[in-house]
């Protein structure tokens, strides 16, 4: 469930505060102290970490109606480093007045229960994805678990480089994939739909 202005108290409405955030500008960075809890208006937020070496780690990307760095409401500090990548607008609560509000407020906190379920989840999906060492593979189970059931046709609501790095290959990589699976006749690319073909294999049945 997304998150709506007006599934929050009145209250907690007057508290909250608003940041617009350019292309590359970071929110916030990994042991930073943690004040608030963040939901995204509109955008793309990208959470990583940095290696010692400097070398980036991709969690994944926070699109609009969700919220974001919710261990920090229970922690005295931010555990990643969050950045746009789009042009975006951000919602901050405070994470003291957000906790007080989910005890008090039965609708929140099951609408907010419910968002970080889907983000277990999804994440579980992202750990499967990438554990792959096969592009090809990569692709097609990505493809397998977002088809809706008993259907053939998939919508791509999100671009193509936002796949790419939820599922842990380069934008280039993806594309070259998807283009030798449609030459293979296993799948039909029209704008942003994909047809899955009857030649269309999960990775463990190949």
């Amino acid at each position: 469930m997304k998150f709506k202005i007006n599934q929050i108290s009145a209250s907690l409405q007057t508290a909250v505060s608003y940041q617009s955030l350019a292309v590359g500008e970071i929110l916030f960075n990994e042991n930073e102290l943690a004040q608030a809890i963040f939901v995204i208006d509109y955008g793309c937020i990208k959470l990583v970490n940095y290696t010692n070496t400097g070398k980036i780690i991709n969690h994944y990307l926070v699109r609009p109606g969700e919220y974001f760095s919710e261990v920090s409401l229970f922690n005295d500090v931010y555990v990643c480093t969050a950045v746009a990548e789009l042009p975006t607008k951000i919602i901050s609560i405070s994470k003291q007045l957000f906790l007080q509000a989910l005890d008090q407020d039965i609708n929140l906190s099951k609408a907010f229960t419910e968002q970080l379920v889907r983000r277990l989840h999804h994440t579980k999906l992202l750990l499967e994805l990438r554990g792959m060492r096969s592009a090809r593979d990569r692709v097609l189970h990505y493809l397998h678990v977002i088809t809706p059931p008993n259907q053939k046709i998939i919508d791509l609501d999100h671009p193509l480089k936002d796949i790419a790095v939820d599922i842990g290959i380069t934008p280039e990589v993806l594309s070259r994939t998807l283009t030798k699976l449609q030459n293979e006749g296993v799948i039909t690319r029209i704008k942003k739909k994909i047809i899955l073909q009857s030649k269309f294999l999960t990775p463990g049945a190949m």
